[in-house]
């Protein structure tokens, strides 16, 4: 495992500022980051050449013809494309989660110093699968990690504490060694009127919040019931529906192959049905447990809590 999360104490694990903190030789910065391309003449000259239309010709096939407004937003996705150094991990994180790592195999040693160095507080988490090879593929869905806090051992070793930003998507390696790095393009949320469109999208959207807040409690009842552990419920007060399927991925659901799927959606809307339908499916579950419980006079021991 090249990283591991830490259990350490709360006065480590606040997050005092925004400043990511290296070691007496490295300066502090409070630098942050944005998912913006670098200039780069050479994709500037692409972008021009791009420009050129192709037309279709007596005869021409409709497949043989290039649609120009796919080309256009080609170009554009890739324009958005930046490059970013990549912690292959085996959990997911999430968007406004708080993440303790500790750095110890030596290319992610490199990996931190290079950050200090070059006075940069981000990396991207990829979600491994337990796999053990060492690249990463295109297509796959991360998250950015940003770096508010930073402790370096005498002994090489880095202590950081994470909060999860937006997410991205692989478009394609850069290079392997000493560390992974790839190019990655924002993964934004369609917006609401283009998930579902109109007044009924946003209706939709409530639907499924209430149906959500509505299987937490009763995850909650259950699990106080049977003396498990209680998942928390977020206030939808202060979460907007994106933010809230974000939280049930991170809190709630359990199955990382689950948590992954969740993360890939772009569809505030479609998180939340897929977690309305995991959070049925649990609560069927723990009733059935509660009932054998019962059935045996409250004399049941299970590990899976």
């Amino acid at each position: 495992m090249a990283l591991k999360t830490l259990q350490v104490p709360s006065s480590f694990a606040r997050p005092i500022n925004r400043s990511f903190i290296g070691s007496s030789s490295s300066s502090s910065s409070s630098s942050q980051f944005s998912l913006r391309p670098k200039p780069a003449s050479a994709r500037l000259a692409a972008s021009v050449a791009g420009e050129r239309r192709l037309e279709c010709r007596g005869g021409s096939s409709l497949h043989g013809c290039v649609d120009e407004g796919a080309a256009a937003a080609s170009r554009r996705r890739q324009e958005q494309a930046v490059e970013i150094p990549i912690v292959l991990f085996p959990s997911v994180v999430f968007p406004g989660a708080t993440v303790q790592l500790q750095a110890f195999e030596f290319r992610y040693r490199i990996m931190v110093h290079t950050l200090l160095q070059e006075g940069v507080t981000r990396f991207g988490v990829v979600y491994s699968g337990g796999g053990v090879g060492g690249g990463v593929a295109a297509g796959e869905v991360g998250c950015v990690a940003h770096v508010v806090e930073c402790e370096r051992l005498v002994d090489g070793r880095f202590f950081l504490t994470c909060v999860g930003g937006d997410r991205f998507r692989v478009v394609g390696a850069v290079r392997t060694k000493p560390y992974v790095v790839a190019r990655v393009q924002p993964l934004a949320d369609a917006p609401p009127s283009q998930e579902r469109g109109g007044d009924g999208g946003g209706d939709m959207v409530r639907h499924l919040v209430e149906r959500v807040e509505e299987q937490l409690k009763n995850v909650a009842a259950l699990s106080d019931k049977l003396g498990w552990s209680r998942p928390p419920l977020p206030f939808r007060a202060t979460c907007s529906p994106s933010s809230l399927s974000f939280a049930v991925a991170r809190e709630v659901v359990e199955d990382r192959e689950e948590q992954q799927a969740l993360l890939r959606l772009d569809d505030a809307a479609a998180r939340l049905a897929r977690e309305g339908r995991y959070l049925e499916r649990r609560s069927r579950y723990l009733a059935a447990i509660a009932a054998i419980k019962d059935a045996l006079g409250g004399h049941l021991y299970c590990n899976d809590k």
